[in-house]
């Protein structure tokens, strides 16, 4: 099947980008699809939304991955799929990706073959549940770290954790309610499939445990300097040692290349100044946090293969505070960020505490909210 005409509606700039950059990579021998997905497949992109690409490619590579380009001024994601990805059982983070999927180049069928089989089951009792349960070990994932870092004394952390752990709570209702997971719509898109799904209050929990409801424009700015001022500190670690990253394992230095990658920097700050400027301070919040942690966790990493140590990820706040001794302000500024400044024991043991109580509702209920919704639907 040779590249097909891009039929999505496009802006013009948009359009043009996309089609040299299909012609460039269609040109290679490892790749064999390609599928725009996405905001930009969905329809609800904003101007300075990036253009997220699938590829299928056939080359050796152990995991999934990201790659952050810029053409003609457009943020453009590469996302590297293996073909031994879709050769058997299709991985559930595959799926929103297939399912938007609008098919740009198909070397041999199979790109189209596996979208026609997931626009077949996405929406499927068994699929969602299949999702559904990713997100639920996830939660269980955070959570255990959450108690982990309470026990030794880290309530920042348990506090972060815990709060991750109600994010994928609310990705499990997101499923259920087959709305998109997306990063910079998602308490939008959690407010309706919480109204749908009756509810609101697991969306209440989680906007009052996170503050996300006193948000406000001033709040928001001051975040995304923090962000950039961050990113620039560890920007410098991150290119003083570009040996360690090359050396480091497939999925940290895939990573921490396309977190420290300043085509990255620049797309955050102009995605998140568009948020701000729609009056969407929660959403603005959310997408900076929620994008700081998981560059974090890969920061970190960096800093303990520097510095020799070993890091406790259940303890992550405060084994930053350990491994930046000598710059504090990196420690001190990941707090504010993060709105961690105020929280003590109390505080960290009640949000756990209602983490948990939503997980065990949503496994009481989560076969019953399928079965009635996904059925209905």
């Amino acid at each position: 099947m040779a590249a097909a005409n891009i039929t999505v509606r496009l802006p013009e700039k948009v359009r043009r980008a996309l089609e040299k950059i299909v012609r460039e990579l269609t040109a290679r021998e490892d790749v064999y699809g390609l599928g725009l997905f996405g905001s930009w497949s969905r329809g609800d992109a904003a101007a300075t939304s990036d253009v997220d690409l699938l590829i299928l490619t056939k080359s050796d590579i152990p995991e999934e991955y990201v790659e952050r380009i810029v053409a003609d001024g457009l943020m453009i994601d590469l996302n590297f799929i293996p073909m031994k990805w879709v050769q058997g059982p299709l991985p559930s983070e595959l799926d929103q990706k297939l399912f938007e999927a609008q098919i740009l180049y198909d070397r041999d069928w199979t790109l189209t073959n596996i979208k026609m089989l997931m626009v077949k089951t996405y929406s499927s009792p068994e699929r969602v549940d299949i999702r559904t349960n990713a997100h639920a070990v996830e939660a269980d994932i955070h959570l255990s770290r959450a108690t982990s870092a309470l026990s030794k004394g880290d309530n920042l952390s348990a506090w972060l954790f815990a709060s991750t752990a109600l994010e994928n709570v609310l990705k499990i209702l997101l499923e259920i309610a087959l709305q998109p997971i997306s990063s910079s719509h998602f308490i939008e898109k959690a407010e309706a499939a919480t109204e749908k799904l009756g509810l609101r209050e697991v969306f209440a929990d989680y906007m009052e445990t996170t503050g996300l409801y006193a948000a406000n424009k001033s709040l928001a700015e001051e975040k995304m300097r923090l962000f950039k001022s961050l990113w620039d500190e560890m920007y410098i670690t991150v290119k003083q040692n570009s040996q360690t990253v090359e050396k480091a394992h497939f999925m940290a230095k895939t990573r921490l290349k396309y977190y420290f990658n300043p085509a990255f920097m620049q797309g955050v700050i102009l995605r998140t100044t568009s948020i701000i400027n729609a009056e969407n301070y929660a959403e603005a919040v959310h997408y900076l946090e929620s994008t700081f942690i998981t560059m974090l966790e890969n920061y970190a990493w960096l800093k303990s293969s520097i510095e020799k140590q070993p890091i406790d990820y259940t303890t992550l706040v405060h084994s930053i505070e350990t491994l930046e001794r000598a710059n504090p302000k990196i420690h001190q500024d990941t707090a504010k960020l993060l709105g961690l400044a105020n929280i003590d024991k109390t505080r960290a043991h009640i949000i756990v505490e209602r983490a948990k109580k939503d997980m065990v509702r949503l496994r009481k209920e989560k076969k019953h909210l399928i079965k009635t919704h996904i059925l209905k639907s």
